[in-house]
């Protein structure tokens, strides 16, 4: 996709290419800063932060895991201190003081807070995509694959959560967040916040008519 429209009324979301890593290997942003490819480096796992935060509502977003340096790198979730996993140069489930929910590709577990991860859905790899499914008017997060939400996650279940992981921090900003879970592996992913890098096939936008999804808006 070579130009994207959006109004002073309807702006999409991209990857920050300002918040870079201390030391290691920055990620390497292109097409429009949503694509990125992490660090190969020793010890370079962040990936990629978003550049517009949410505190309330519900939000829709998929990301393409476009390629693997070795396969089952794939972290991708949300996170409150994106800036601390870059200047650490982490993601999310390796910084235990961070506000965040992930969802590892090489076992399909997740991690929560930087805790012990633990079992949650099926495994993706390269060409899959993940769609996050954020409610933060009743506190929930629900992953997709390839338009599956885990866990049997309904993210229409509003305070019920059906399948949802629970948010612990309800009074922070929320950020895209992803990495590679290999030491000197990296993982190239495509975001979609509504303006796609990668191809669609069918074309689904969300309830206001907004967007251009691969698989159904809640």
């Amino acid at each position: 996709i070579d130009q994207s429209t959006d109004t002073c009324t309807n702006n999409f979301a991209t990857l920050n290419p300002l918040n870079n890593v201390a030391t290691g290997t920055d990620p390497a942003y292109s097409e429009g800063n949503l694509k990125v490819v992490t660090g190969g480096a020793s010890n370079s796992f962040f990936g990629g932060s978003g550049n517009i935060g949410v505190t309330t509502g519900k939000w829709y977003l998929e990301v393409e895991l476009d390629a693997e340096s070795t396969s089952g790198q794939g972290v991708i979730g949300m996170s409150t201190n994106i800036f601390e996993e870059a200047r650490q140069n982490r993601h999310f489930g390796q910084l235990t003081s961070n506000p965040s929910v992930g969802y590892y590709g090489g076992n399909g577990n997740k991690v929560v807070d930087g805790a012990t991860d633990s079992s949650y859905g099926n495994t993706y790899a390269a060409g899959d995509i993940i769609g996050i499914a954020i409610d933060l008017d009743n506190n929930k997060i629900y992953f997709s694959k390839n338009g599956t939400f885990q866990n049997s996650g309904d993210p229409t279940s509003g305070s019920t959560g059906t399948g949802a992981i629970s948010l612990t921090a309800t009074d922070r900003e929320w950020f895209l967040s992803f990495g590679d879970a290999g030491s000197t592996t990296n993982a190239t992913y495509l975001v979609n916040y509504g303006s796609p890098t990668f191809s669609i096939s069918s074309g689904n936008s969300d309830a206001e008519g907004f967007g251009n999804f691969e698989y159904a808006v809640p």
